[in-house]
């Protein structure tokens, strides 16, 4: 005890010595256990509700993850029936070559168009339009509601058909790979020749909406080409009609021929009259302006001038005794109007023609079609339910759930003590 103290010592020194040391070896043994059984007894164990939050533990891991995670592990091993998967692939492809546009060649991805029919055959096949086409095929509620399957996993039959949808959506699995676009559609069933049947059914529904749609649109292409082609005819005889009728009622079969016929029997009345004129000047020499000859000559003259002034005014309107209605100018721009409208209507019901013939042969083709390159087989060997890694998964939850619950417990104790 004291360091300094002399060796040299008597025997009862040293007994005193020895004696002094174990008292105050002693008295701080005492010291230091009753400050442990002080600070055992205080602090969080020594709360108020301390045995109860220890059983409240305890019970809510027997009620939260014990038991529950025992009926999990007995039902994905013992209970649960296997189930068999069916895997098929597909492509939509159209009946004519798709123009490939600038997005496209950079990126690989399929066209707008492609990826609008590719997502119409995918949703069709978790619609209820689909449920309802493969049930009268094959009566797919008997499937999944067979005695084959455990209690939890089979559906109820006397279920409405918008929970049979939802289950038909959890049974079966639809994505798209891109940049090919290719389905990827998985059905699942409680036997193999069940997921084989499922998964062929489900193609034909798709194969039959395919032909649906290739169906309605050439019939409604067909259908706009023939109404095309009845107006543009309708349009055509109109046109044909009119010109016809405006020849009929001017006299005129060709404008164009008349009007060179009568330049041509004006130049040579006028060739005539001038010579006549000439004539006359020579005899007008020798002969007096009143003799017989010189009178009939002038009045033959005076008659080619007046038919060329009607020839003229038949041609334009330029004369003041003229009649504009019955003008050949007016004719020929009456029947250039109505000739335009001919050939005009001509073309259009040509094109009209043309285009129900594109039509008629389009139609003879699909325009998309439902391409299969992976069929429907008979699995040898169930994929679900994955029995131990549900189970761990199932306890694992159960656990983070307890965890939480106890670590909320322990904050709110905390808080109230």
């Amino acid at each position: 005890m004291d360091g300094n103290r002399p060796q040299s010592m008597t025997a009862l020194e040293r007994a005193r010595f020895v004696s002094q040391a174990l008292s105050d070896a002693a008295r701080r043994a005492r010291f230091s256990s009753k400050a442990r059984r002080n600070l055992s007894g205080g602090g969080f164990a020594a709360r108020k509700g301390a045995v109860a939050f220890r059983w409240m533990t305890i019970i809510s891991f027997w009620l939260i993850v014990a038991i529950p995670g025992a009926l999990a592990v007995a039902y994905f091993g013992f209970v649960a029936s296997d189930q068999y998967r069916v895997d098929v692939q597909f492509t939509v492809a159209g009946g004519e070559p798709v123009l490939v546009d600038g997005l496209t060649a950079i990126t690989g991805i399929p066209s707008i168009t492609i990826i609008q029919d590719i997502q119409i055959v995918t949703n069709f096949l978790q619609s209820r339009a689909a449920v309802e086409k493969i049930q009268a095929k094959i009566d797919l509620r008997a499937k999944y509601s067979t005695e084959e399957a455990d209690w939890l996993a089979r559906f109820n039959p006397t279920k409405p058909i918008e929970k049979f949808v939802r289950y038909w959506q959890k049974m079966t699995e639809v994505s798209i790979k891109l940049p090919g676009g290719i389905v990827d559609f998985k059905v699942r069933a409680f036997t193999p020749q069940d997921a084989k049947d499922i998964a062929e059914a489900a193609l034909r529904v798709a194969e039959e909406l395919i032909n649906d749609i290739n169906q309605r649109q050439n019939t409604d292409a067909m259908r706009n080409a023939e109404i095309e082609v009845e107006r543009a005819s309708k349009r055509l005889m109109d046109a044909r009609l009119a010109l016809e009728e405006a020849r009929n009622s001017a006299g005129i079969l060709d404008v164009t021929s008349t009007i060179t016929s009568l330049n041509t029997l004006i130049n040579e009345l006028r060739s005539g009259m001038l010579k006549m004129q000439q004539e006359y000047q020579a005899q007008l020499r020798v002969v007096s302006e009143t003799a017989p000859q010189m009178r009939n000559l002038r009045s033959r003259i005076e008659a080619m001038n007046t038919q060329i002034a009607e020839l003229e005014a038949r041609l334009t309107s330029t004369r003041r005794n003229a009649t504009p209605d019955g003008t050949l100018a007016l004719s020929m721009t009456r029947f250039a109007v109505l000739d335009m409208e001919r050939q005009i209507a001509e073309r259009i019901y040509a094109g009209s023609v043309s285009t129900l013939e594109v039509a008629r042969i389009t139609a003879e083709r699909k325009r998309m079609y439902l391409n299969t390159f992976v069929l429907p087989s008979l699995p040898q060997e169930a994929q679900y339910p994955r029995r131990i890694l549900f189970s761990l998964a199932v306890i694992v939850g159960l656990l983070v759930v307890w965890g939480v619950i106890i670590g909320l417990a322990g904050v709110v104790r905390n808080h109230m003590a």
